[in-house]
C-alpha cells in the first residue's frame, strides 16, 4: 500500500494548490486531503454522481468526457500533472462529466467544504482560481468555435497539437506520453474512428507521424501545427 504524501513533500511543481496556496491554508489542505491511486481505465468520478469534492492530479493523464443519449462519448478536456478535476461543479450537487484515467494516475482529493474554506480564508488563492476559470472558459469557447469551422484533417491535427500540449512527447522515442486508441483520438477530435484512421494514413504518407502498434511517433510537430495555424486556441 502506498503511503500518503504531504503537500510540502510533493514532487509535483505544477500542482495548482502548491503554486497558489501557502502557509496555514496549504497545511490545512495537506492535513485533510486523501491520496487516491487509479489504474488506467479507472473512473475517478462519474457523470451524475453526487459532488463530493475536488481532485488535483499529482501525476498521470485523465480525460474528462460526457456521453450522449445514444452512448457516444465526447471528450471535453484533457488533464495532466498539476491540473484540477471536478472544479466545474462547485456550487452544484452532481458531477457533469466522467473523469477517466488514461494512464496510472495519482490524484489528491479535497472535500468541497475544505476547498470552500480555503477560498474564503485566502483571497489570493480565490483570485488565482478565478483567473484559472476565466482562462479555461476562454479556451473551451475557442475550441467549440473553431471545431465547428474545421474539416476532418484540421480536427485530427488539432487533436494531436492538443495532446502534445497537455501530455508532451517522450524526448527519446518521440511518441506521445499517453497511449490512445483510434476511438479515443476520435472522441477528442470530434469525429469517427474510421475518419481518424484515414487521416492518420495521410499524415503518415506526409511524414508527419509514424505508427508503431498503438504508439504514435510525432515526426513533424511543426507540420501538424501549421495545419491549424489559422485557429489560435492555445
Amino acid at each position: 500500500m502506498r503511503s500518503r504524501i504531504e503537500c510540502k513533500d510533493c514532487a509535483s511543481n505544477k500542482c495548482f494548490v502548491k503554486q497558489n496556496c501557502f502557509g496555514e491554508s496549504l497545511a490545512n489542505i495537506s492535513s485533510k486531503k486523501n491520496d487516491n491511486f487509479n489504474k488506467k481505465g479507472d473512473v475517478i468520478f462519474r457523470e451524475g454522481n453526487t459532488m463530493r469534492g475536488i481532485y488535483f492530479i499529482m501525476h498521470g493523464a485523465v480525460k474528462v468526457a460526457t456521453s450522449s443519449p445514444i452512448g457516444r462519448e465526447q471528450v471535453v478536456r484533457l488533464a495532466s500533472d498539476g491540473d484540477i478535476l471536478g472544479h466545474r461543479v462547485l456550487g452544484n450537487d452532481k458531477y457533469y462529466f466522467n473523469a477517466i484515467a488514461l494512464s496510472d494516475t495519482h490524484v489528491c482529493f479535497v472535500e468541497t467544504s475544505v476547498f470552500k474554506e480555503t477560498c474564503l480564508s485566502s483571497p489570493e488563492f480565490a483570485y488565482r482560481l478565478l483567473l484559472f476559470y476565466a482562462l479555461e472558459l476562454r479556451r473551451t469557447e475557442l475550441r467549440v468555435k473553431y471545431h465547428s469551422q474545421m474539416n476532418i484533417r484540421e480536427k485530427v491535427a488539432e487533436a494531436f497539437v492538443y495532446l502534445n500540449e497537455i501530455f508532451g512527447i517522450d524526448p527519446d522515442k518521440k511518441t506521445l506520453n499517453v497511449e490512445l486508441s483510434r476511438k479515443e483520438i476520435a472522441d477528442i477530435a470530434g469525429t469517427t474512428p474510421e475518419q481518424v484512421t484515414r487521416q492518420l494514413n495521410d499524415f503518415e504518407e506526409e511524414k508527419l507521424i509514424l505508427r508503431t502498434k498503438r504508439d504514435i511517433q510525432i515526426l513533424n510537430a511543426e507540420g501538424l501545427e501549421n495545419i491549424v495555424r489559422n485557429y489560435k486556441i492555445n
